[in-house]
């Protein structure tokens, strides 16, 4: 919890709240992609927490969330940045996070010069620690001794009591192209106790229709069913897709146990819009209530070539009755899709928990004040990606001057207001440039000294917000430029161009804050 002191006086009451939900009928969605800028997910489900590393300018980073949305808004901790004259030193790419006998490895393809693509090795850390987003150690490189040759994309599993490595690789010492599909055994995690065997090949037009490519294979194993699922052909065109390998013999070294099935995912286009090259999929995770599975992917956002549009999106899927995966077909960007089961609809902030830290100290009674602050609660509370609703009683010491009763930073500046704009209430969405803001407006000037109740309601499914004043819809806007603002709620201030704006004058109580989009029933329904 953190204070700033921009000489005004705020006082906050926020009501004792039980964590029940009055609001069984909300509706819960959200939207992808949950991150608007990502490539190659990997994502591990441990002990309640959903983990993401992502390679990013020159180091790799870890993510942390109790749901599958909340990545969206999670900080990335860099836990590992390589020293220059390391084999490892650049190009970093496509990190897979593994938790395996108690402990944490990360694999990633690393070159000993920029550019130097021949170069490309895998190469393994491990944590130091039981938190995978502490430090890390470089363990050196993985490889076969008798063909140590071009490998990227490097994943490790265990199958029937054997760990084994799966990785992208070049059948020569030159040459961008074929890309096969590589496996050895392993003795424990650092080391290949194999010889590298040849499991697959571009061979079919789907798979090298631009480039004869198979990269980022993952393993899904479902009643005892092992499934390769890989991405082939172009990572930066609208051509790249999913195939599978379907385990189909004893021996998982010899290429003749597997049987080559795809595509199994791939570009979609349609009236209600577009997904163009999903691939490079993570690992399956589970649901938080473990009742759903969901695949973690990126996918182009533009039709034309590059990697600079990639995307990180989630969706949910089956198996089909041969126990391999069952994708669907991937869904284009903002389409709604009802939150991962177990993630918390209906009301998320507690002011027990809003009120931490110093600033419990000044919490007595259900009033909180503070002296010439406003608040950063030090948490992200609103998943803007989502839908969502905020809640709050305000009284305001004068009419004159623009104050806000509570935001979310996104960066330099916020998300969203819930304010009053100098004139009337207001609840006002801002994209993620703080351009262009909409704003769902008040039919009315309010008194000084009076008390109101404030409602906005984030409706992602169909792109509206509403504005309630003690119950009463005063109007709905439309908003389409959703994105994840990862930084903490804000009380009695906003935020643009790195500046707080717009200080309360006045007092806030009865801060709501709900995972989902109230109706007008439940709203009027809220003490």
């Amino acid at each position: 919890m953190m204070f700033y002191r921009p000489w005004i006086v705020m006082i906050i009451a926020l009501s004792v709240l039980l964590p029940v939900r009055e609001v069984g009928a909300i509706d819960c969605v959200f939207r992808n992609p949950i991150i608007a800028r990502g490539q190659d997910p990997s994502v591990v489900q441990h002990e309640g927490n959903y983990y993401l590393v992502q390679s990013n300018a020159g180091q790799l980073t870890i993510a942390k969330a109790s749901t599958l949305t909340g990545l969206g808004s999670a900080r990335p901790v860099p836990v590992f940045a390589p020293l220059p004259g390391e084999t490892y030193s650049y190009d970093m790419w496509a990190p897979e996070l593994v938790y395996l006998d108690g402990g944490w490895y990360i694999y990633v393809a690393a070159t000993s010069a920029p550019g130097d693509n021949a170069t490309h090795r895998m190469y393994v850390l491990e944590a130091d620690t039981a938190d995978p987003q502490g430090t890390w150690t470089m363990r050196g490189k993985v490889y076969d001794p008798a063909a140590d040759k071009w490998a990227i994309d490097g994943t490790v599993f265990e199958y029937d009591d054997q760990l084994y490595m799966v990785w992208s690789g070049w059948p020569g010492d030159t040459g961008d192209f074929p890309q096969n599909l590589y496996i050895a055994e392993m003795s424990d995690p650092l080391t290949l106790s194999s010889e590298r065997h040849l499991i697959s090949e571009p061979d079919q037009p789907w798979e090298n229709s631009i480039a004869a490519i198979q990269e980022g294979p993952e393993a899904f194993i479902h009643e005892g069913q092992l499934s390769i699922v890989y991405s082939a052909d172009a990572s930066w065109n609208r051509a790249y897709k999913l195939g599978l390998l379907k385990l189909v013999a004893d021996d998982p070294l010899d290429a003749e146990s597997w049987e080559k099935i795809g595509p199994v995912f791939s570009a979609y286009e349609d009236d209600d819009g577009a997904t163009y090259g999903p691939g490079h999929n993570s690992m399956p995770v589970l649901s938080p209530d473990g009742s759903e599975y969901w695949q973690i992917y990126h996918a182009k956002t533009v039709a034309r070539d590059g990697w600079q549009d990639r995307a990180i999106f989630i969706q949910p899927f089956t198996w089909n009755d041969d126990n391999t995966p069952n994708f669907g077909r991937p869904l284009p960007a903002g389409t709604p899709l009802a939150l991962p089961s177990g993630e918390a609809c209906g009301l998320v902030s507690d002011p027990a928990q809003i009120v931490t830290g110093d600033a419990a100290d000044a919490y007595t009674d259900g009033v909180f004040e503070l002296t010439d602050t406003f608040v950063d609660t030090g948490t992200s509370w609103v998943n803007t990606l989502a839908n969502f609703s905020i809640a709050v009683s305000v009284r305001l010491d004068q009419t004159d001057t623009p104050s806000t009763m509570i935001s979310q930073n996104g960066g330099s500046s916020s998300h969203f207001a819930l304010e009053y704009n100098g004139e009337t209430f207001a609840f006002t969405l801002f994209d993620a440039f703080a351009e262009n803001p909409v704003s769902v407006t008040a039919t009315f000037t309010p008194d000084a000294d009076k008390w109101y109740q404030l409602v906005g309601v984030r409706d992602a499914r169909t792109g509206e917000l509403h504005l309630y004043v003690d119950g009463e819809l005063q109007g709905t806007a439309f908003f389409d430029q959703d994105w994840a603002a990862r930084g903490p709620t804000i009380l009695g201030a906003a935020r643009k161009a790195s500046e707080y704006i717009n200080l309360l004058s006045g007092t806030i109580r009865d801060v709501r804050i709900y995972n989902g989009a109230l109706s007008a029933e439940e709203v009027a329904a809220l003490p």
